[in-house]
């Protein structure tokens, strides 16, 4: 997978609610809340089953309420479709945490 170029990664940045990409285009992040530190929990281990099946994996920062979610293909030194693949399926599972 090809490192995307900066516009391309603003085009698809665009499509993605809430997520934000650093200045120099090597990253896309979104902070999380939940209602406390149990659910937290959850939607950070299913980001977990999610990022094994794709075989990309996020950084994530946890404090107690609140999931930073980091996005980049570090073996790449920037953003790939990889990492907006995985953005979405974040957000999809955002959507069914708030639902359960």
């Amino acid at each position: 997978m090809k490192k995307l170029s900066q516009s391309q990664a603003d085009a698809r940045l665009e499509h993605l609610e809430g997520w934000e990409g650093d200045e120099a285009g090597s990253l896309i992040q979104k902070e999380f809340r939940f209602d406390d530190f149990v659910a937290a929990m959850s939607f950070t281990n299913a980001i977990a089953d999610e990022a094994e099946e794709m075989e990309h994996h996020p950084d994530i920062c946890i404090s107690y309420n609140s999931v930073v979610c980091m996005l980049t293909s570090h073996e790449k030194g920037g953003l790939t479709e990889a990492d907006f693949k995985l953005a979405k399926a974040i957000d999809e599972i955002e959507v069914n945490a708030h639902e359960a």
